[in-house]
C-alpha cells in the first residue's frame, strides 16, 4: 500500500497543488502557542520546555492513532489509506523544486537583487535573518537550500513513511515545524533539543540521498566524499552544506569551475553558469526521486518472494 499513497501524493501534490498551497501550517503555530502557554501556567517559565515539547509530540500522534483505529478494517481499507495520504501531504512540500527553480530564475535572471532576496525571504525561512552582499551569493544561497529543501521536504518524508508509516511521518512534520517557528531566545533548551531531534531524523536519509547522488551523477567523486563524511553528526554539522557538497561532487566531480573570465562577458558566463548549476540540481533531484520511487517498486513486487 506505501508503494501507492507515495504515487498518488506525488501525483496530487504535483498537479493539484502546484499553483498555491491549499494547506495551512498555522494550525500547528497557534496549537503550539497553547500548549506552551498552558505549560508555562503549570511548570512555571524554568522547566516549561520539557512538559511542553512532550504534548506538543504526543498530542498530534494520539490524535493520528485514535483516527486510524476508527479507520481500521473499514471500506477495504480506503478510510486508512486516505489518512496515509493526508498526512504525507501536508508533511510534503507544497511547491515542486522545479517550479521553486524557474520562478527564482525568472527573478534572479533580471539583476533585481532586492526582489531575488525578497523571494528567497518568502520561500526560505533561515532566509529572513540573512544578509546578501551580491546576486552571485543570493544564487549560491538558493542553489544550497533548494537543494536541502527537497531533501527535508521529500526525501526525508519518504524514507520515515517507509520506516514508521504516518507515524513517522508526523514526528519529521512536527519537528521541522518546531525547528522554524520558534525564537531561540524564548526557550532555547527546547530549540536546542528540537535541532538535535532534527539531525537524528536526518541522519540516515541523508546517507541514503548522497548514496543516491552517486548513482545518479559522478558515482566516484561522490561516493568518495560521502566515505569521507559518512561518520559525520551533531549540531556543528551543517547538513544542508554536507548535502550541496555531496550534490556538487554528483554534478561537476567537485572540480572548480574557471573564475578567470571579468567584464561584461565574464558576468554574463558566470550568470550563464549559476543558471545551469541551479537547472541541474533540479534535474539531480528528480533522477535521485525516479530512483527511489523505483527500488520502490521492486521491493514492492519482490518483497514477499525475498
Amino acid at each position: 500500500m506505501k508503494f501507492l499513497v507515495i504515487l498518488i501524493c506525488l501525483a496530487l501534490n504535483y498537479f493539484w497543488l502546484r499553483d498555491y498551497d491549499r494547506f495551512d501550517d498555522r494550525w500547528f503555530f497557534r496549537f503550539r502557542e497553547n500548549i506552551e502557554s498552558a505549560a508555562r501556567r503549570l511548570a512555571g517559565n524554568a522547566a516549561v520546555w520539557q512538559p511542553a515539547l512532550v504534548l506538543i509530540y504526543a498530542l498530534p500522534l494520539l490524535v493520528l492513532f485514535l483516527v486510524l483505529e476508527l479507520a481500521a478494517g473499514r471500506g477495504f481499507g480506503l478510510p486508512t489509506m486516505l489518512v496515509h495520504i493526508l498526512v504525507l501531504l501536508v508533511a510534503f512540500d507544497r511547491t515542486q523544486p522545479g517550479k521553486l527553480a524557474r520562478e527564482f530564475l525568472a527573478t534572479w535572471s533580471e539583476g533585481d537583487q532586492e526582489a531575488a532576496v525578497g523571494f528567497l525571504r518568502t520561500h526560505f525561512h533561515c532566509a529572513r535573518e540573512q544578509e546578501f552582499a551580491s546576486n552571485e551569493e543570493v544564487a549560491w544561497f538558493f542553489r544550497k537550500r533548494l537543494v536541502h529543501r527537497s531533501f527535508e521536504r521529500m526525501f526525508v518524508q519518504f524514507f520515515w513513511y517507509l520506516a514508521a508509516g504516518p507515524f513517522g511521518v508526523l514526528i519529521s512534520y512536527v519537528s521541522y515545524q518546531l525547528r522554524d517557528s520558534h525564537d531561540t531566545e524564548a526557550l532555547p533548551r527546547l530549540v536546542e533539543t528540537v535541532h538535535m531531534i532534527v539531525h537524528l531524523l536526518e541522519w540516515i536519509p541523508l546517507r541514503l540521498v548522497a548514496l543516491s547522488f552517486s548513482l545518479a551523477g559522478n558515482f566516484v567523486h561522490c561516493f568518495a566524499q560521502l566515505r569521507k563524511s559518512f561518520w559525520e553528526f551533531g549540531r556543528e554539522v551543517d547538513n544542508a552544506g554536507l548535502l550541496y557538497g555531496f550534490a556538487g561532487f554528483a554534478l561537476f566531480g567537485g572540480i572548480p569551475r574557471d573564475e578567470s573570465e571579468t567584464g561584461t562577458a565574464g558576468q554574463d558566463a558566470d550568470k550563464s553558469r549559476q543558471a545551469h548549476e541551479i537547472e541541474s540540481l533540479q534535474a539531480l533531484l528528480e533522477r535521485c526521486q525516479l530512483l527511489w520511487l523505483g527500488l520502490l517498486a521492486l521491493f514492492t513486487i519482490l518483497g514477499p518472494a525475498l
